[in-house]
């Protein structure tokens, strides 16, 4: 990352910190360095937003890899509360080495993926270039004008706000981890006695779903719950993109990272890999993830739990915001919590397999007496843990219980299990929140 900022600096890197004052009204400028450009206009206070983005191809599905990419451009707009996209472009490279079969097989789907994704988004491409080159690639540009309140600039946190993280990370082992098991090579020979076939198979899945799912929602509820800001997580990594993110801040703040969501087993396989992907370092490159949220402490709790009503997926507190000098880090030794696609199609926390479970009707009277239960679980390691390890295990706990008494008139609790030391709750999803698992569908019906 420092090397790709040093090389954009004579283009100005630091223009993000300017103000223009047109059509009577101070404008914010943000430019190179974070996701998009947000140029203001002359005409009624009015911004242009834009930004691009283009990739080869990392999974084997050329029409699931064309709705990753549109999903990882328009993820740019949406990280500044842009949910609106007016138009896109595509850019497309077609590799000189595909035979004329492979051609007229792989790019029509990549094109079909991209077009899918773009009207999921509501909007449509209207043009682009296509050359002929030697890599594959795909990509585009997204572009839309808003008002002020349209967009939220990422300058605005505060110390005690919450970081929130909407997806979970280690899609680039997951990739990696499939690609040597097709090979079967040294590598692959290194992972299977910590991983099995199909595990890795569920991964590489869930994987490609999360990276093609977009960031829209999330995106919606910034403005809802007061964001402060935010970046989505890509190619420098969960670490990378908090050390960026925290360095725009008007504040003096530090972004400490706790939690880890990582899709289930990749965690393993990056130990077993030493430091190959830097996974547990953050700096494992993603591809289209998730966004990373500065929320009001008081806010995280709403959030978390309207993005699990809205589209069933789980969001994740993964850290705090102290005051600082504008950096970003990760704890010695930050929790892992394991993730991975549910039946119902859902993106949720694993609880241990082994643990036992009871399932308790959804009765507001019957969930009641369980939440002094939760609250006072006992945790051997808490006492051991660093103060700040501390504090933001405070703040889980605190957003589980709010979490509870928002959702208990409609879901079904489970019993408290423990996960990596911590004290969770594992909430039934509402059959209804099949938005995801639609997805699932189409890809499937796509391809019979």
């Amino acid at each position: 990352m420092d090397v790709l900022v040093k090389l954009l600096h004579e283009l100005g890197s630091n223009q993000y910190h300017d103000e223009q004052y047109i059509g009577g009204m101070i404008m914010p400028r943000l430019g190179i360095g974070l996701d998009c450009c947000v140029i203001p206009l002359r005409f009624g206070g009015l911004s242009l937003l834009q930004t691009t983005d283009f990739f080869y191809p990392l999974i084997d599905d050329p029409y699931m890899m064309g709705k990753i990419a549109c999903a990882n451009v328009l993820s740019d707009l949406y990280a500044v509360g842009v949910t609106e996209c007016d138009n896109m472009l595509m850019l497309l490279g077609v590799s000189s080495k595909f035979t004329e079969k492979e051609r007229d097989t792989v790019i029509p789907l990549m094109i079909h993926g991209f077009k899918d994704s773009a009207e999921e988004a509501g909007t449509s491409i209207t043009g682009g270039q296509t050359v002929l080159n030697p890599w594959c690639l795909i990509g585009g540009v997204a572009t839309t004008v808003c008002q002020q309140n349209e967009f939220i600039m990422p300058d605005n946190a505060v110390p005690g706000d919450v970081l929130v993280l909407t997806k979970p990370l280690g899609t680039q082992v997951a990739c990696n981890a499939h690609q040597w098991l097709e090979q079967r090579n040294d590598k692959w020979n290194r992972i299977k006695l910590i991983v099995s076939e199909d595990e890795v198979e569920k991964a590489y899945h869930d994987a490609m779903f999360n990276m093609a799912r977009l960031n829209r929602t999330a995106s919606q509820l910034m403005h809802t719950f007061n964001s402060h800001g935010a970046t989505d997580v890509t190619g420098f990594g969960i670490l990378g993109h908090a050390a960026n993110l925290a360095k725009q801040q008007r504040n003096e703040v530090n972004f400490v990272i706790h939690n880890l969501p990582c899709i289930a087993k990749m965690s393993a396989i990056a130990k077993a890999c030493g430091n190959m992907f830097g996974l547990l370092q953050g700096t494992s490159a993603e591809t289209s993830g998730g966004l990373l949220i500065c929320l009001p402490r008081e806010q995280a709790a709403k959030y978390c739990a309207e993005i699990k009503k809205v589209e069933g997926n789980q969001a994740w507190i993964i850290g705090i915001v102290e005051a600082g000098s504008r950096t970003a880090r990760i704890i010695d030794k930050p929790r892992v919590i394991e993730v991975q696609t549910l039946e119902d199609g859902t993106v949720q926390s694993v609880p241990p397999t082994t643990t036992p479970r009871r399932t308790i009707k959804p009765n507001v009277e019957q969930q009641k007496p369980m939440l002094p239960e939760i609250q006072n679980q006992p945790n051997n390691n808490l006492q051991q843990q660093h103060p700040q390890t501390q504090q933001v295990t405070n703040i889980i706990h605190s957003v589980q219980q709010q979490q509870v008494m928002q959702q208990a008139p409609s879901v079904a609790l489970l019993t408290p299990v423990t996960m990596h030391d911590q004290v969770q709750q594992v909430i039934v999803q509402d059959p209804q929140q099949y938005q995801h698992h639609q997805q699932m569908q189409q890809f499937q019906n796509h391809h019979q």
